[in-house]
């Protein structure tokens, strides 16, 4: 049945990474991306919690849940450190949202080696076509980004797919706003600890920075759309996506993010009269799509379709008995 407000929530969750991933691209050159992330994700922890608590929910998830919320967490922390690395080892928003379709296709590939579900020519033919196409993205010569930028978008897109998955019984027990914050909170902790550890052996990410706490003013408005709407605004859609439909439909949607950071970057690259394109000028570039992104991009979206075509319910056949329990809210 047609549900038009899911379909529209999922549509400017994409359009939200579309803009953010090009606005981090331009940001990011004199950032460096684990401050960028750790402020983004306690702003966001912040926001969201406070936001849940005026819907009622309790600051803090209760006993039983925090082991569930820790594991959420550690995805999301995963999920955007090592995205807003690869922007900045690439300025390539193209090639980070190549990587976002492939999040349904990992799941349905380590469903089948679980043996969670049947591997039918459907689902073969998915994971084939995408693994293809995640080939084609990382040869040379592919926009703005190297192999180390590619490995923190694959690795990215495995932690989020991993975050839809545990979503799912998150969301059965608790609101999808609470979930979202505590969610964030973790992940905040964690990339509080990475960071860190980082400052304390005198590593950098960003050798150009000159300072590893210092955020340049143009950075700023990047990072407020990050904790917005990248953050609050996305993972609160998110959570109510997953719990009016299923992980497999949420990550489905990813499909429609290369297209869009295509289209984003393009209008970025005219908005500023070809300057904002890299290998044009110094400084702040955003990488503009080739001929082989749209390749990869076609094979990937190709693969997610005849996932999401094979899939005959929303949810896996044999989950783990820990996603198959929903206790009652605030239970031990």
């Amino acid at each position: 049945m047609a549900d038009p407000p899911l379909y529209a929530a999922l549509l400017l969750i994409q359009l939200n990474f579309a803009i953010g991933a090009v606005a981090a691209a331009l940001a990011l050159p004199k950032t460096e991306p684990l401050t960028f992330a750790l402020i983004r994700e306690v702003c966001a922890a912040c926001l969201l919690t406070a936001y849940a608590v005026k819907q009622g929910a309790p600051a803090v998830p209760p006993r039983g849940s925090r082991a569930l919320m820790a594991r959420l967490g550690a995805c999301a922390c995963a999920t955007q450190v090592l995205a807003i690395v690869g922007l900045k080892l690439s300025a390539d928003p193209t090639a980070f949202a190549l990587w976002q379709p492939a999040q349904p296709v990992a799941v349905a590939a380590a469903s089948i080696l679980l043996r969670w579900d049947r591997p039918d020519a459907g689902r073969i033919a998915g994971v084939a076509l995408a693994a293809v196409g995640c080939y084609v993205a990382t040869m040379a010569g592919t926009g703005g980004a190297g192999l180390a930028a590619h490995g923190c978008f694959a690795a990215a897109a495995a932690a989020g797919a991993a975050y839809q998955l545990v979503s799912k019984p998150a969301t059965r027990r608790h609101a999808p706003v609470a979930v979202a914050a505590w969610a964030y909170s973790y992940a905040a902790v964690g990339t509080a600890l990475s960071a860190a550890a980082l400052w304390a052996g005198g590593v950098s990410l960003c050798p150009e920075c000159s300072s590893f706490y210092s955020v340049p003013l143009e950075a700023w408005p990047a990072l407020a759309w990050w904790i917005l709407f990248s953050t609050c605004v996305n993972y609160a859609l998110m959570m109510w996506c997953v719990k009016r439909s299923s992980p497999t439909l949420v990550s489905a949607a990813s499909a429609l993010q290369p297209p869009l950071a295509a289209v984003c970057a393009l209008i970025a690259i005219a908005l500023t009269g070809g300057a904002a394109a890299c290998g044009v000028g110094g400084g702040r570039c955003v990488a503009a799509p080739t001929v082989r992104d749209g390749v990869a991009a076609c094979l990937i979206v190709c693969g997610v379709l005849a996932v999401a075509r094979s899939e005959t319910s929303a949810t896996t056949a044999s989950p783990p008995a820990e996603y198959a329990r929903v206790p009652v809210e605030g239970g031990a």
